[in-house]
């Protein structure tokens, strides 16, 4: 596959050179310039509506042509995610270069931008109409909940690279900011409908409606209903269940200069999720292995560690665990639910595997309002305020919290002259969480606690049933943030464009913080464009991170217990704690890119990064580390339209990060994309898609997991009727059967099989 994949990269650069030079040579002496002459045809496709309130938003805190932004910015429309079968917009990520986007089960999307970790927590700042939908306890994004229905869609704006000067804490590696489209814009019925041969099904409705002149309304609805699939080992993943969301927004003109919106939506999933105990439960492969401390020994050529006898017998299970589960008919274990004999552990093969499922239901709800407008001055100005509950459980683990939200925000913007653009503003921020854990049933079995290890050790008090795979405690659980940031952008001359700023915050999680960033763009002539940029970003650890106590693994002690070994034959639990004395996360990131336009038909953009990271957070056992991490990389991105009928686009991006000085291997070296759209009639569409994942290892405290490289290829014809039905038919990953691709680190044991799907979706516009 890697030959296949440097052919696929070759065969690219040969294509877009041989584009490049037909397009130099069709250079006219028109006024525009082709950046102007490709920007006008996109708008001259809207409608009035659509023309009137399509902003351009740039990384600089005010408006401007996409094409003039000093940064890597992909734009994603709703037509991008329709004519390419994607059914959720996360789906649409995989056409971006730079951005690698996975599928663990069902109902679980994992990104990662531009090799900063390839772990499941993401490291980039996503917005939904300027809500920030991180979840701090994890430091992930549920896609699921915080996607909207494609008809209210207006853009998804992608910005790689580090915006902390703008946007603040977290938005290490990028920025996405997911917009929704004006009320007024979508006034009628709209229906959406997607059907796999597997079972899985999405309903969404949209219904827009206007009170007045100056009033618009809309409310809608949707329902996901996810089919079961297949682990990798071949059994069951019990990833079935629902995703169903509500959302209403309503919009009005408060004058000429001022207008106001209120929004809200609520989202609910049930979902089973497994817990593998026996991948959990541990015997060592060497007599002489450095198991754990015994505090009852003298320090000796084992360094004071427990001796473990090599003719002991391992237990078949614990008896508890045994009759709670009913362990005959059992299947027996896979190979990936098996550490590796070089960690001098193994979960040994008379054991079988042990799965206990759990709900793990989510709700939550969100209220925005927000008034903008502009003065006579010029000044343009925005105040919004939000208010979010989440009630999330993941009773495989025993884990709960409840978390309420409350911010503030305030941004301006003001042209200074002819040459000068000032941007500013300021931001408060409440949150507060409820957490609960239980121990799961398979996980209460008698348990040296090793935590509670004294000069006097006391077996009795020692074992416990009582103790959580994830353990919050009496952690914090009130958090403010208080966050400012000015951002000056001035016209140095006709060509150059220089940009500085900082954002300021104070945090009770964090402490107090400044993010610079430094921009400069130069337009070489009307087709050529340069930038370079640096930024001093951070990054937050999550509360898991910083708070949380897990467990692990569970141990067997096969020797005899004696006067100078009180264990005895217990299982001894193990576990690792987050600590709240991790700074964030700090990255020096550099970039300097190219976008060229040498004709209106086509644009070719390269970018090239080198990120460098202090006290990087990681997991495993047997303690949350820190470490230094630098991230090499470039992309290059093209977009041609052969003519009116056909449409290509595609990219390839490289990367290369290193942690501590060792290579990371949890980030793919190589990706690419390719999608090719062409009107066999002007309302019958041929599309063709294809992706390209070099190989990686699932990082995992449990289990690391090797993923091969893959090559994916959709097909599909998109129907598009006068009377505003749209009828897809698509065929997806047709190239293979099934393959793996992504798990929770530390909780899962293995991947979900992603499997070839046919998928129809039908659209009605009324």
């Amino acid at each position: 596959m890697k030959t296949l994949a440097h052919s696929f990269f070759a065969l690219f650069c040969v294509f877009a050179n041989s584009l490049f030079g037909q397009a130099v040579g069709e250079t006219n002496s028109s006024e525009l310039s082709p950046f102007e002459k490709a920007e006008l045809r996109r708008l001259l496709d809207l409608d009035f509506l659509d023309l009137s309130r399509t902003p351009v938003r740039g990384v600089l805190g005010y408006e401007q042509e996409h094409w003039k932004n000093p940064a890597s910015v992909h734009v994603i429309r709703p037509e991008d995610i329709s004519l390419n079968g994607h059914v959720l917009t996360v789906d649409s990520f995989r056409n971006v270069a730079g951005m690698y986007t996975t599928r663990g089960v069902g109902y679980d999307d994992f990104v990662t931008m531009r090799n900063f970790s390839g772990s499941a927590t993401e490291k980039f700042l996503t917005m939904v109409d300027g809500r920030e939908v991180l979840q701090l306890m994890g430091g992930t994004i549920n896609w699921t909940t915080e996607d909207v229905p494609l008809s209210i869609l207006d853009r998804v704006e992608i910005i790689r690279g580090p915006g902390a000067s703008i946007w603040g804490t977290n938005a290490v590696s990028g920025v996405v900011n997911i917009v929704t489209k004006h009320s007024a814009q979508t006034q009628g019925d709209s229906v959406r409908l997607i059907i796999e041969d597997d079972g899985t099904f999405l309903g969404e409705y949209v219904h827009g409606g206007q009170i007045s002149d100056d009033s618009f309304y809309r409310v809608w609805v949707r329902d996901q209903e996810y089919s079961e699939g297949k682990l990798i080992s071949g059994m069951d993943a019990r990833d079935d269940g629902y995703a169903r969301k509500a959302g209403f927004r309503f919009d009005k003109e408060l004058g000429s200069d001022m207008d106001f919106t209120f929004a809200g939506g609520f989202a609910t999933r049930r979902v089973d999720h497994a817990m593998d105990l026996s991948s959990r439960l541990l015997y060592p492969t060497d007599p002489n292995y450095a198991l754990f401390p015994n505090p009852f020994l003298p320090a000796d050529g084992m360094g004071g560690l427990l001796p473990i006898a090599s003719n002991d017998e391992f237990p078949f299970i614990p008896i508890s665990v045994a009759t709670a589960l009913s362990l005959p008919g059992v299947p027996p274990q896979s190979k990936y639910s098996t550490w590796p004999a070089a960690n001098g552990l193994i979960q040994p093969i008379g054991i079988p595997r042990i799965d206990h499922y759990e709900k793990m239901p989510q709700d939550g709800s969100h209220l925005r309002a927000k008034i903008s407008g502009i003065t006579e001055n010029e000044l343009e100005w925005s105040v919004a305020g939000y208010a979010e509950i989440y009630d999330t459980t993941l009773g495989h683990i025993g884990h709960s919290w409840e978390r309420r939200e409350y911010d503030l925000d305030f941004r301006a913007n003001k042209p200074i002259g002819d040459f000068n653009h000032l941007a500013f503003g300021a931001s408060y921020r409440h949150m507060s969480f409820d957490v609960n854990e239980v121990v799961t049933s398979p996980w209460a079995f008698p348990t040296v606690d090793t935590s509670i290890f004294a000069s006097t050790f006391d077996l009795n008090k020692s074992l416990r049933t009582d103790i959580p795979i994830l353990e919050y405690g009496g952690s914090p659980t009130k958090f403010e943030r208080i966050a400012g940031f000015i951002q000056h952008s001035t016209d140095l001359s006709d060509q150059v464009v220089f940009s500085f700023g900082a954002k300021f915050e104070d945090s009770d999680l964090s402490g107090s913080s400044i993010q610079p960033g430094v921009r400069i763009s130069y337009s070489l002539d009307d087709e050529n464009i340069f930038w370079g940029a640096y930024s001093r970003a951070n990054r937050q650890a999550s509360l898991v991170e910083q708070y949380t106590e897990v467990s692990y693994a569970r141990i067997w002690s096969p020797a005899d217990k004696n006067a100078t070994n009180p264990l005895g034959k217990e299982w001894i639990n193990t576990s690792f704690s987050g600590s709240s004395d991790h700074d964030d996360e700090k990255m020096d990131a550099f970039e300097l890119g190219w976008r060229t336009r040498p004709s209106d038909k086509l644009l070719l953009e390269l970018s090239l990064y080198h990120y460098s990271t202090k006290d990087a957070v990681f997991s495993g056992p047997p303690v949350y580390t820190t470490s230094d991490v630098k991230t090499t990389g470039g992309e290059l991105t093209f977009d041609y339209r052969a003519s009116n009928s056909w449409h290509l686009q595609g990219g390839y991006s490289y990367s290369k990060g290193k942690k501590d000085g060792v290579k990371q291997d949890d980030f793919p070296d190589s990706m690419a994309n390719l999608s090719s759209h062409y009107k066999i009639r002007d309302n019958l569409t041929f599309i063709q898609s294809l992706y390209y994942t070099g190989d990686r290892i699932i990082p995992s405290a449990y289990n690391p997991i090797p993923i091969d490289d893959y090559l994916r290829l959709d097909l599909g014809f998109v129907w598009q009727t006068k009377d505003n039905w749209e009828i897809g038919f698509f065929g997806r990953d047709l190239l293979d059967p099934d393959h793996p691709e992504n798990m929770y680190n530390d909780l899962d044991v293995e991947p979900g099989r992603v499997e070839r799907t046919f998928l129809l979706s039908i659209t009605k516009k009324f």
